[in-house]
C-alpha cells in the first residue's frame, strides 16, 4: 500500500511538472509596469506612458553619451526602427545623461545627428521621478526593455547590443499575441 501511495504521489508530481512545461512562452515571462513618465524628446515633443498604447509593443533603449557601445549600435537600431514600424512595434531611445545640462543635451543631439537617428529619443529630467527612481538605478549601458501596449515590461532587461539579441526580442514580441 505504501509503494502504491508513493507511486501515485510521484506520478502526480511528474504530471504537474509536465503540465507546466506545456505552457506557452508568454505565460512564463514576467511582466512588471514600466514607470510612469512625462518627458521631452530632444526634438521638444512631450512623451507620456500612453505612447505604449499606440503600438503592439515598444522597444525602449537606454543609452548615454559616454557609452561607445550605445553609440555604435545606433545605426542598427535605426534599421530595426524602420523594420519594426512595419510590424506595429515602436522603438524609443532614452539618452540618460542628456538632461543633466545644456552641454550633455547638445552632445546627445550631435551624436543622434551624426548617427542619422530618426527614432524618438527622450531627454529625461534628472529632477523627475522617472530619472530618480528608475534611470539612476540602471547599472549598465546599453540596456533595452520590451514594453507591451498595456505599459508592462516584458521579461528581464536586455543588456548590450540589441541586434545580437534580436531573437530574444522577437520571442517576447511574438509572445504578446499568444
Amino acid at each position: 500500500m505504501k509503494k502504491i501511495s508513493r507511486f501515485l504521489l510521484c506520478a502526480m508530481f511528474v504530471g504537474m511538472i509536465l503540465t507546466g512545461c506545456g505552457k506557452k512562452g508568454s505565460e512564463l515571462v514576467s511582466k512588471t509596469p514600466f514607470p510612469d513618465f512625462s518627458e521631452t524628446t530632444v526634438e521638444g515633443e512631450t512623451f507620456l506612458n500612453d505612447i505604449f498604447k499606440e503600438y503592439h509593443a515598444t522597444i525602449v533603449n537606454f543609452w548615454n553619451n559616454g557609452c561607445g557601445t550605445c553609440i555604435e549600435e545606433m545605426p542598427e537600431l535605426e534599421e530595426l526602427y524602420h523594420e519594426f514600424q512595419k510590424e506595429d512595434v515602436n522603438l524609443i531611445g532614452v539618452g540618460t545623461d542628456s538632461g543633466e545640462n545644456e552641454e550633455q543635451f547638445e552632445t546627445a543631439k550631435e551624436i543622434l545627428k551624426e548617427k542619422q537617428v530618426t527614432y524618438p529619443n527622450i531627454s529625461p529630467d534628472p529632477r523627475k521621478t522617472f530619472y530618480k527612481e528608475f534611470i539612476s538605478n540602471l547599472s549598465s549601458y546599453p540596456v533595452t526593455y520590451v514594453v507591451d501596449r498595456e505599459g508592462n515590461i516584458v521579461g528581464a532587461p536586455i543588456y548590450r547590443n540589441v541586434k545580437k539579441q534580436l531573437e530574444t526580442i522577437r520571442l517576447r514580441i511574438e509572445g504578446l499575441t499568444e
